[in-house]
């Protein structure tokens, strides 16, 4: 008997007719109560054996729903809880639970997904560094700035008569690019980008068909033995369901992503500024980067990039990079991104163990 079945022979005694009807709304109602509170009883002692074993607080712990949580761990250390976690009586460890890149752990009837700390919220999709220029700017334009001048060494941008600024990195809708957008004589849209930063943009819709195309073309072993599929194996030397590595049966070596050359439209305005057009502006903001000077706000910004001759000079045009990744299990654990050509190629050649494959023979 299994223990669903001991469970509701325990709580018959509770319904009228001695057992739950699942026609009758009222039992079906009082049933569904009864097995929520019981998975939440669950999600609970969970929670206080895990904080009790491995020295947790509450911090580590996420609600996604009433049996569903994310336990937030070192991303380093995500393997070395799992195997902590699988010690423990009860738990389970899955690698194809859906939701994280590794999987995560089971307890009864509840969930908890191993995600990396310090990576949720605005931090996680790379919007810390729109806030300190956010937050920055309005508390100069309450000390009297009026125009905000953006000065890096290859151009500036001066806004006139700054009346506000506002983040807008979640708006993305239709195609847009700006991380915020301020208010002056005219509305900049402004796309904020890292010193480091090391890609345009993820593309998985816009290259949705060459993905799915490359996909089926090397489990066929179209590309092979340049390009084969092995399955994905995570630390623990458990294979990942649906998820492949691409591989070179040449040399045994991971293919660490496949360079689309030759697109027939590289889109690169659309990719870089955006249906918004939005201004590119390069630097890891910090407060000193910040002076006010009478009633104008100098900004110290690493460059500006306005147009694709900007893009040129700084070797900054877009290149597709179909590479691995775990989460991906619709294409095999295959994502497209689009990457600046300097974290591609250097004097000429591919960095790393890519592979270049034309986009007409994927196509093809």
């Amino acid at each position: 008997m299994d223990s669903f079945t001991k469970y509701l022979n325990k709580i018959s005694y509770k319904f009228p007719k001695g057992y739950p009807d699942i026609n009758d709304p009222k039992d079906k109602n009082m049933l569904f109560e009864m097995v929520t509170s019981l998975l939440e009883n669950d999600a609970d002692e969970a929670i206080n054996i895990l904080k009790r074993e491995l020295n947790l607080t509450d911090e580590n712990f996420s609600k996604l729903s009433s049996v569903r949580y994310k336990l937030l761990v070192p991303r380093a250390e995500r393997y070395d809880y799992i195997q902590k976690i699988e010690k423990i009586k009860d738990f389970e460890y899955d690698p194809n639970i859906k939701g994280s890149s590794i999987g995560g752990v089971t307890y009864k009837g509840s969930t908890f997904l191993l995600k990396p700390s310090g990576a949720q919220g605005r931090a996680s999709a790379g919007t810390e560094n729109e806030d300190i220029l956010e937050n920055e700017i309005k508390k100069y334009l309450e000390m009297g700035a009026v125009n905000v001048i953006f000065d890096a060494p290859n151009k500036s941008l001066t806004i006139k008569n700054v009346k506000d600024i506002s983040g807008v990195g979640y708006d993305v809708a239709g195609g847009k690019k700006a991380d915020v957008v301020i208010k002056g004589d005219k509305t900049y849209p402004i796309s904020i980008k890292k010193d480091n930063a090391g890609f345009w943009e993820s593309s998985d819709t816009r290259y949705k068909d060459v993905v799915k195309k490359l996909s089926e073309k090397i489990k066929k072993g179209d590309f092979a033995p340049e390009l084969v599929f092995k399955p994905f194996v995570d630390k623990l030397g458990r294979e990942k369901e649906g998820i492949n590595l691409m591989h070179d049966d040449r040399t045994d070596t991971k293919v660490t992503g496949v360079i689309v050359t030759d697109l027939p439209d590289k889109d690169e305005k659309s990719i870089i500024f955006g249906s918004d057009n939005a201004v590119v502006i390069y630097r890891s903001y910090s407060s000193k980067d910040f002076k006010l000077v009478d009633d104008n706000l100098y900004i110290e910004v690493s460059k500006i990039i306005e147009n694709l001759k900007d893009v040129e000079e700084f070797n900054l045009e877009p290149i597709l990079n179909i590479r691995h990744d775990s989460t991906r299990t619709a294409t095999g654990g295959l994502r497209a991104t689009v990457q600046p050509e300097n974290k591609i190629y250097r004097d000429s050649k591919v960095i790393g163990n890519k592979i270049e494959i034309p986009y007409d023979k994927i196509m093809a």
